[in-house]
C-alpha cells in the first residue's frame, strides 16, 4: 500500500476548512477597512459639501443682507429727503429685485445642500430663514418699506448668523470626529492585524491538524492492510496446520504399522544377516519419518515442547548438509565448533527452528553471495569473564550466526523480534521468522542479541545456560525395552485397521488374550458381553463415532477393575484438548509411532503398579 495514499474527500474536508477560515478573516479585515474608508468619505462629504459649503453660502447670504438693509434704509431716508420723482423710487426698487434674486438663489442652494443631511435642527432652522424670507420679500413687493422691514431683516441676518454658527458647530464637530478616526486608526489596524494573525495561526493549526491527521489515517490505513494480511495469513498458516497435523495424524498411524511390524518380523529373523540388515533400514527410516511428523506437528502447533540435555555441537552437525542446501550458491557457509562447548538443555527440534530462521535470514540479507559463519564457543559471564546486560553471571554456550550482508540500521535493529515486523515486500516475508527465534530462545532460559549496522552485515548471538547434570534423552515411553509377556485380557479399541490388527498380533504373540474393536460402539458392547474379566482397554484418543475420553468413561464403568490406557498419533498436548478432568489426564498416554516392546512394557508396568496396590 502507498504511504501517501489518502482518501480524497478525508483531504478536502481540511482543505476546504482552511480556504473558509482564510476567506472569512480576509473577508472580515476587507469589509473592517472598506466600512472605515467608507465612513470617512462620508464625514469628508458631509464636512465639505455640506457644512462647509452651506457656511460659504450663508455667509454670502449675510452679506446680502446686510445690503439689502443698507438699501432699505437709504430708502427710507431719501423718502424723507429726496422728493425728485418716480424715477428715484424706480431704481430703488431694481435694486431689491436683484438683491431678492440673488438671496433667493442662495436659499435654494442651501435647501439642496440640506437634501444630504437628515438632521431636523438644519432643516428647521433653514425653513425659518425661508420664512422670513418670503415674509420680507412680500414686504418689499406689496407695501412702501417702513421701519418694520429694517427691524424684520435685522431678524432674518439674526436667523442667517445662527445658520451659519450651526453649519460652522457641525463642521468643527465633524472634523473632530475625523482627526479622532484618524488618530485611532494605528489601533484599528493593529486589531485587524491581530485578525490577520489569529487567522493564520488558526490556519496553521488547520494545517498542522491536516498532516497529523493524514498521518493517522495513513497509519491507520496502513495497520488495517497490515491487520488484513495478518489475519489472512493466520487464516493461511491455521488451515495449513490442520491440513499437516492431519497427515502426521494419518502418517504416524502408517509408521506405527511399519515400524511395528519390522519389529515383529526381527524377532522371528535371528541369524538372517541379510533380513537383519533390511530391517534394521526399515526402522531407520520409519524412525526419520517419524523424526519428520514431529516436525510437521511442530509447524501445526501439535507438538509439545520437549527439552532434553544434549551437545549442540552434535545438533548443528547434524544440521550441516541440509543447511547447505538451503542456501544459495553465490554464499560460503563455514561452520566453527569448540572443543570445550557446555551441554544445553534444549529442545533439538524447536532448536533445529532457530537455526534454519536464522540461516534464512541471513541468506535473505546477502542475494549478491556472501559470507554465512555459523559458531560455537564457551562463554563465561561475570567477573572471571564478560559483563553483559540483562545475562546473569554462568557459564554458557554461545552460538553466534554471522553473515556480511546489507545489515540493518538502527531503528530497524531495535525491531528486529517484533512479530509481523518485516522489511521485506508484500508477500514476500510474514515477519514471523525472527519473532519465533525469540520466543523459543527466551522459553529455553536463553539470551538472544543482533548486531548490525548498514552495509556491514548483521550477527546474531545467543546463550544458553550450561545444563546443570548430563541425563540419558529418553522419551515417554518409546525407548527401546524387552518385550513383556502376560496372560491378561486387552481390549484394543481402533478404527484404523492396520494398527488395530498390528496390536492384536504382537500382544498374542506376548501371551496375552486380546479383544478387538474398531469403534467406541463395538468397544462399550464388547465390555458388556463379556464373560471374563477384561484387565487392560486400549483406546486410541480421536475415532470418528466417539472420542476415545467419552467410551472409556463409559466402559470402565461396565469393567470397572480395567487399566485404561491411551494411544495417539498425536501428542499429550493435543489429546488433553480431548480429555476431561484430572482423572482422565493421569491415565497414559503411548504416542504413535510404537513398537510391540514399548506397549508391553507400559501394560506390565501398569498392572505391576496396580497388583502392588
Amino acid at each position: 500500500m502507498n504511504r501517501n495514499s489518502v482518501s480524497p474527500p478525508f483531504v478536502l474536508r481540511y482543505v476546504y476548512a482552511i480556504l473558509a477560515v482564510v476567506a472569512v478573516v480576509v473577508s472580515a479585515v476587507l469589509v473592517s477597512l472598506y466600512l472605515v474608508q467608507q465612513g470617512e468619505l462620508e464625514a469628508r462629504n458631509r464636512v465639505q459639501f455640506t457644512h462647509l459649503d452651506s457656511v460659504e453660502e450663508t455667509a454670502e447670504l449675510a452679506r446680502e443682507a446686510r445690503a439689502l438693509r443698507e438699501q432699505v434704509l437709504s430708502r427710507l431716508t431719501e423718502s424723507v429727503t429726496d422728493h425728485s420723482g418716480a424715477a428715484g423710487v424706480q431704481s430703488v426698487q431694481i435694486g431689491y429685485s436683484g438683491l431678492m434674486q440673488s438671496m433667493r438663489s442662495r436659499l435654494t442652494r442651501l435647501s439642496e445642500l440640506m437634501e444630504q443631511s437628515d438632521s431636523d435642527i438644519f432643516v428647521l432652522a433653514l425653513n425659518r430663514l425661508i420664512d422670513r424670507f418670503d415674509q420680507i420679500d412680500r414686504s418689499l413687493r406689496f407695501s412702501q418699506p417702513g421701519a418694520e422691514i429694517i427691524s424684520s431683516i435685522d431678524v432674518l441676518s439674526s436667523n442667517i448668523e445662527q445658520y451659519e454658527r450651526l453649519h460652522q458647530i457641525a463642521a468643527d464637530r465633524e472634523l473632530h470626529e475625523l482627526a479622532d478616526r484618524q488618530s485611532e486608526r494605528p489601533r484599528f489596524l493593529g486589531i485587524l492585524l491581530l485578525c490577520l494573525a489569529l487567522g493564520t495561526l488558526a490556519a496553521w493549526y488547520l494545517l498542522r491538524s491536516l498532516r497529523v491527521s493524514l498521518q493517522r489515517q495513513v497509519a491507520a490505513e496502513l495497520a488495517l492492510a497490515e491487520s488484513q494480511e495478518r489475519l489472512h495469513h493466520i487464516q493461511k498458516l491455521d488451515a495449513l496446520g490442520k491440513l499437516v497435523g492431519g497427515i502426521a495424524h494419518d502418517f504416524n498411524n502408517w509408521l506405527t504399522v511399519i515400524l511395528g511390524h519390522a519389529g515383529l518380523l526381527r524377532d522371528n529373523i535371528e541369524g538372517n544377516e541379510r533380513l537383519e540388515a533390511g530391517l534394521d533400514e526399515i526402522s531407520q527410516a520409519g524412525e526419520q519419518a517419524a523424526s519428520l511428523t514431529k516436525q510437521l506437528l511442530a509447524f501445526s502447533r501439535r507438538q509439545r515442547f520437549e527439552p532434553r540435555i544434549l551437545d549442540l555441537n552434535e545438533l548443528i552437525r547434524g544440521m550441516e548438509e541440509m543447511l547447505q542446501r538451503v542456501i544459495s550458491r553465490g554464499i560460503k557457509l563455514r561452520f566453527s565448533y569448540a572443543d570445550d562447548l557446555a551441554d544445553v538443555e534444549l529442545d533439538p527440534d524447536q532448536m533445529q527452528q532457530v537455526i534454519l530462521n536464522l540461516i534464512n535470514n541471513a541468506r535473505d540479507a546477502m542475494p549478491d553471495g556472501g559470507l554465512l559463519t555459523v559458531a560455537t564457543e564457551r562463554a563465561l559471564v561475570g567477573p572471571e569473564g564478560v559483563e553483559i546486560d540483562g545475562v546473569p553471571d554462568g557459564e554458557y554456550a554461545k552460538l553466534s550466526v554471522s553473515d556480511t550482508g546489507f545489515g540493518m540500521d538502527e531503528e530497524t535493529r531495535q525491531r528486529v523480534f517484533e512479530p509481523f515486523f518485516t522489511t521485506k515486500e508484500t508477500g514476500q516475508g510474514t515477519g514471523l521468522g525472527l519473532s519465533t527465534v525469540h520466543g523459543i530462545v527466551t522459553a529455553s532460559d536463553g539470551y538472544i542479541f543482533v548486531e548490525s549496522r548498514e552495509g556491514e552485515g548483521s550477527r546474531f548471538v545467543i546463550y544458553f545456560p550450561r545444563a546443570q547434570q548430563r541425563q540419558a534423552a529418553v522419551s515417554d515411553v518409546t525407548a527401546e525395552a524387552t518385550p513383556q509377556d502376560g496372560l491378561e485380557t486387552v481390549l484394543v479399541v481402533e478404527d484404523n485397521e492396520q494398527v488395530r490388527k498390528f496390536v492384536e498380533t504382537g500382544l498374542a504373540s506376548l501371551g496375552y488374550r486380546v479383544l478387538s474393536a474398531a469403534g467406541g460402539g463395538s468397544g462399550l458392547e464388547l465390555c458388556r458381553t463379556e464373560s471374563s474379566r477384561i484387565d487392560v482397554i486400549l483406546s486410541d484418543v480421536v475415532m470418528p463415532e466417539t472420542s476415545g475420553p467419552r467410551f472409556m468413561a463409559a466402559a470402565t464403568k461396565l469393567q470397572p477393575d480395567a487399566i485404561p490406557i491411551y494411544m495417539s498419533a498425536y501428542t499429550k498436548d493435543e489429546v488433553l484438548r480431548f480429555r476431561r478432568g484430572n482423572t482422565e489426564a493421569d491415565i497414559p498416554l503411548l504416542t504413535k509411532p510404537f513398537e510391540i516392546e514399548a506397549l508391553s512394557r507400559l501394560i506390565r508396568e501398569q498392572l505391576d503398579s496396580k497388583a502392588k496396590r
